[in-house]
């Protein structure tokens, strides 16, 4: 009875072993794949073409329930921040079909809102088409200047196709520099698997919303004053929704963080 244990146990350790060498090699593998399309998409792909198809093929629905439960939270915490009074003047980068600007503009006095696709653009501009409020742009946020100062500017569901720490820093430093002196950046950004946010890589190529939020966060004209996970518990909503991370700052001086 005891050499049957004994056998089992040792079996058992094979397996869990075994299993943890496939994982680990299958995990590598999907980060290699990653730094591939990285490497694509940085040197060989106009980001242009990549979005206008992406908005032409309705790849994003962002009238979902979950998207909607998300754009509620945003503009709540905003409220919880900056009060219920209007906002001022916001930029909004990567305004894709509208759906969020819809929402922003009956909070401000004038809203920005930026694409990089045409379609996108084409899609925001008629469904905000009764608000003068709002204005809508192509913008590629890498190379375009920020025109102006803001006292609200979002930046949703982009920067994870900003590839390279180098080119996150810089366009952290045009942003900090397109907000007004006490003015609020809101970032939303999806998690990704553990194995690109935890990949060996990732001092090179900041990815996933945890990552982005920390990057910014270290920046001295930037302080985070709430994080939170969509939906809360931090995990994905089947095959088809991933969650998300939510995250302000305030422009300052002084940098640091507080939040979760």
């Amino acid at each position: 009875m005891g050499w049957d244990q004994d056998f089992k146990a040792s079996a058992e350790g094979i397996v869990d072993t075994v299993r943890a060498v496939v994982q680990g090699l299958t995990n590598n593998y999907r980060r290699v794949r990653y730094l591939a399309s990285v490497a694509r998409s940085r040197w060989f792909t106009d980001p242009q073409d990549t979005f206008e198809q992406i908005s032409l093929s309705r790849a994003w629905d962002y009238e979902s329930e979950l998207e909607r439960q998300r754009h509620r939270r945003v503009l709540e915490e905003v409220a919880c921040l900056r009060g219920t009074a209007n906002w001022g003047n916001a930029l909004e980068l990567g305004c894709h079909d509208g759906v969020f600007t819809l929402d922003l503009a009956s909070r401000c006095t004038h809203v920005m809102a930026c694409d990089i696709s045409s379609d996108a653009c084409a899609r925001a501009r008629l469904r905000c088409s009764a608000l003068s409020q709002v204005e809508v742009a192509r913008l590629n946020v890498e190379i375009d200047t920020f025109h102006g100062k803001y006292d609200l500017i979002f930046a949703m569901d982009i920067l994870n196709y900003v590839y390279g720490r180098d080119r996150m820093l810089g366009l952290c430093s045009k942003i900090s520099a397109a907000l007004e002196r006490d003015g609020l950046l809101v970032i939303t950004e999806c998690r990704l698997a553990h194995y690109i946010q935890d990949g060996w890589f990732r001092s090179w190529v900041p990815a996933g919303g945890d990552i982005i939020v920390d990057l910014f966060a270290s920046q001295p004209a930037l302080r985070l004053v709430h994080r939170e996970f969509h939906p809360d518990a931090g995990q994905d909503v089947g095959p088809h929704y991933m969650a998300h991370v939510i995250a302000m700052y305030e422009k300052n001086e002084e940098g640091g963080t507080i939040g979760r």
